[in-house]
């Protein structure tokens, strides 16, 4: 496994950060047990960088996996708070759901324009005085926009830059992926450190894994690549294609053509709530129910989370 340093916030990181949110109750939803075990093989086998956020719902899985190991192991979460006190609320629910005193990484989560990051400045004071005061290790922006990645290249106060970037460009809320690419290069030479999700767009290049893959593990201005593993196969392909190895395990690994359904019991109630948490535009609200636009969709789950009546689900 390589490692790289992420930007001024020292982190040695491996080339792979293992994405939690896959494991979790909005994807996989693997057991405490499973979920767990799987996090301690990845560290085995040499990945010491893991990504969650309070909205996942994986701490569990981390605390357990993790509990004991201490700095050996590098943690970003993230906050979808929009002022101070709710992010500093968020920032302790984090410190005790994992089990550490300080949390090594900690994101403002999906600041999808620049009018939201700015609306949001107050919660991210929160994150900056938590560092000064020992709390948080480095602050950073979680983004799939590229002009909010550009605006964080020359905001000299953040440490670290996740950002979106995929082969096709596949969930970009505005602009090119030449224009994402340029703000994490501009960001790399301000010495924030970068590094991306969804290189295989959520799953939407899943038939084209390995390609995309090579392609986000190719890029000079990521540190690491944030790679969501919900099993053994998926762990020991994704290891051997950063390592330019092929894995007899990438045979076992599924290719899911997943289907979002609204009508399960209980039924969609039209209220909307999930429309309006969708960072793509992948639901429209049309005649009192939902409808999913699947060529925009990134399978994060976030909708599933979102919905008041528990009636979404993959499948």
């Amino acid at each position: 496994m390589q490692y790289y340093k992420l930007g001024k916030s020292g982190y040695n990181v491996s080339r792979i950060c293992f994405g939690t949110l896959t494991i979790g109750p909005l994807c996989a939803n693997l057991s405490l047990e499973a979920g767990a075990s799987l996090i301690k093989e990845a560290v085995d086998l040499g990945i010491n960088f893991f990504d969650t956020a309070q909205q996942y719902r994986t701490y569990p899985y981390l605390r357990k996996a993790l509990f004991g190991i201490g700095e050996d192991v590098i943690i970003a979460s993230k906050t979808l708070a929009t002022n101070y006190d709710e992010a500093a609320y968020d920032i302790e629910e984090a410190r005790i759901g994992l089990a550490r005193d300080k949390i090594d990484i900690f994101l403002l989560h999906e600041q999808r324009n620049i009018q939201e990051l700015h609306a949001n400045l107050p919660a991210l004071e929160a994150l900056l005085d938590a560092k000064q005061n020992g709390v948080i290790g480095a602050v950073g922006i979680s983004t799939h926009s590229s002009a909010v990645a550009a605006a964080v290249a020359v905001m000299s106060e953040i440490d670290i830059l996740f950002a979106l970037v995929n082969i096709a460009g596949i969930g970009i809320n505005d602009g090119s992926l030449e224009d994402m690419e340029a703000a994490c290069i501009a960001a790399k030479k301000q010495n924030i450190g970068v590094y991306g999700m969804k290189a295989i767009g959520g799953g939407a290049l899943m038939h084209q894994a390995k390609s995309a893959l090579n392609w986000a593990y190719s890029r000079l201005y990521l540190d690491s690549v944030a790679v969501g593993i919900k099993d053994h196969a998926e762990l020991v392909t994704n290891i051997a294609w950063c390592e330019g190895r092929e894995a007899t395990e990438s045979s076992k690994i599924e290719l899911y053509n997943r289907q979002m359904v609204f009508d399960k019991d209980p039924v969609c109630h039209g209220c909307g709530s999930c429309v309006a948490r969708c960072p793509q535009g992948a639901i429209k609200l049309i005649n009192g129910m939902c409808q999913w636009q699947k060529q925009k969709c990134l399978y994060c789950g976030y909708c599933i989370a979102a919905c008041p009546w528990f009636c979404i689900s993959f499948c």
